[in-house]
């Protein structure tokens, strides 16, 4: 008879198991979890299986297991299901071969301890995570978060990192060995962490001092970046493109020639949860990007100072581009551009000389891309003479294309 590897929740900390999970305990023939978890039950007298990676091979041996007949039982910590063993488990084993059994999870715990809500917090788990993106993009909508660490994403590095950014108004919480004889819970403002050291057993929260909300909204006015005169994508403009680039969640952005920052700074907040690089060569402007994601709190926006294409080299595959102004003469950094684009990917180009227009339609078409092109010209109110007339802003062209699937 095969039965379903039971998942079961430990309470954190004390690793207390509920009275409704000892029986199942007591009657596995297999006990199976991490070795801190395991250590909890020294009495358990048949097979021990201690956990191992890659999960897909220690996953393949827990249905071996249970495949012969034998009750199996992976210990977990908490809510197995929030960041926790159980989905890789159902992905894994599939549904029916695996039953979950939560207890209180770390960030329930953690929460009464501060006396907040739960429920109120963007939970987020850097351990053995190196993308930070999910959290900077959390602070940058002005939610509390909740955010599981490791040993290399401690509390200290955790507020290095936000004070880098520029993070401002938040209040940093670690909750050391929570639900244990040595729980310790520290509270203050980041830069009071930045030499903390504390057990890896942490959590941390993260509370807004200020109730206000960053509108994630696109139509910011071009008065409102620091900009070189002249040197932005306007409004209208910017708008467009943004809207063409039909952003998602989780994406890689490049921003190419990014000047000022705008598009970068926008696409930021439309594209939640992002990785956003603002490439610029010009030192003036590059120090604009910067005071402009500080300006606008964009955390998840990387301005990155070089000279295309040799400065793309180092960033990650985008799913988006955007190229302002055209391509120039030189066609080596588009041709790097549509080089790295992910497959399925799109790249917008916006030009105003027709040499650009034609250069990038040519690349398109030897690369045998399907492409589009817009071309919009706006008039924006302006007083003159005591009254009003309507100012032209020169013509743009937009084209743009998807990558086709490999």
């Amino acid at each position: 008879m095969k039965h379903a590897v039971h998942i079961i929740g430990l309470h954190p900390g004390s690793l207390e198991p509920m009275d409704s999970s000892r029986q199942i305990i007591c009657e596995a023939d297999v006990l199976a979890g991490g070795k801190r978890l395991l250590d909890r039950f020294p009495e358990f007298s048949r097979e021990l299986l201690t956990f191992f990676t890659p999960v897909a091979k220690f996953a393949e041996k827990l249905n071996e297991l249970r495949q012969s007949g034998k009750k199996v039982v992976l210990l977990a910590d908490g809510d197995p299901l929030l960041f926790g063993i159980a989905e890789s488990m159902i992905r894994n084993l599939g549904r029916d071969s695996v039953c979950v059994i939560p207890c209180v999870s770390t960030v329930q715990l953690a929460a009464s301890k501060i006396g907040k809500g739960w429920k109120d917090f963007e939970i987020i788990s850097l351990h053995g995570r190196t993308n930070s993106s999910p959290l900077f993009g959390a602070l940058q909508r002005g939610v509390d978060c909740a955010v599981y660490t490791d040993n290399v994403n401690t509390p200290a590095v955790i507020a290095k990192k936000l004070l880098g950014k520029g993070v401002a108004n938040y209040t940093m919480t670690v909750l050391d060995q929570l639900g244990t004889s040595s729980e310790k819970i520290t509270t203050g403002p980041l830069d009071n962490f930045l030499d903390f050291t504390c057990s890896d057993l942490n959590l941390v929260m993260l509370t807004a001092e200020s109730s206000s909300r960053i509108n994630p909204i696109i139509g910011r006015s071009d008065e409102d970046f620091t900009r070189q005169k002249g040197l932005i994508t306007k409004l209208p403009v910017r708008a467009t493109g943004l809207a063409l680039l039909s952003f998602s969640k989780g994406q890689i952005i490049w921003d190419l020639g990014a000047g000022c920052g705008s598009v970068s700074i926008e696409a930021s907040f439309l594209a939640e949860n992002s990785q956003v690089f603002a490439v610029e060569k010009d030192p003036e402007r590059f120090e604009m990007i910067k005071e402009n994601v500080r300006k606008f709190g964009a955390f998840t926006v990387e301005p990155i100072q070089g000279t295309m294409p040799q400065a793309l080299a180092d960033l990650p595959d985008p799913d988006r581009i955007f190229i302002g102004g055209g391509i120039g003469k030189n066609s080596s950094t588009i041709n790097e551009a549509t080089t790295r684009l992910k497959p399925g990917g799109r790249i917008a180009v916006h030009a105003i000389l027709m040499g650009s227009v034609q250069r990038t339609k040519e690349i398109f078409e030897n690369l045998g891309w399907q492409w589009q092109a817009m071309q919009l010209q706006a008039s924006v109110s302006d007083k003159l003479a005591g009254d009003i007339r309507f100012k032209a802003q020169n013509p743009v062209t937009i084209m743009w294309a998807d990558k086709p699937e490999a």
